[in-house]
C-alpha cells in the first residue's frame, strides 16, 4: 500500500526516497542493472534533498540570530 504524503519540504523527499529505495531492494522481478540505476537516482535525489535541507535550516538559523523575519 502507498502512503499519500505531502511533499512540501526536503524530508518529504528523503522520506519518500527512502521508501522508494526499499522498494526497489526487495523487488526480485527487476532487471539487476535497471535496478541499480535506478536505486542510484533515487539516492542521488535524496542526496540533493539532505543538502537542500541542511542549508534550509543553517538559513533558517542565520535569519533567527539576525532577527530577520
Amino acid at each position: 500500500m502507498i502512503k499519500e504524503r505531502r511533499i512540501n519540504h526536503p524530508s518529504h523527499v528523503k522520506a519518500i526516497m527512502q521508501e522508494q529505495i526499499n522498494i526497489l531492494r526487495l523487488n526480485q522481478d527487476l532487471e539487476p542493472m535497471a535496478k541499480a540505476r535506478t536505486i542510484a537516482y533515487l539516492s542521488n535525489t535524496a542526496l540533493s534533498a539532505y543538502k537542500d535541507g541542511e542549508m534550509s535550516e543553517k538559513i533558517e538559523q542565520i535569519m533567527k540570530q539576525l532577527d530577520i523575519k
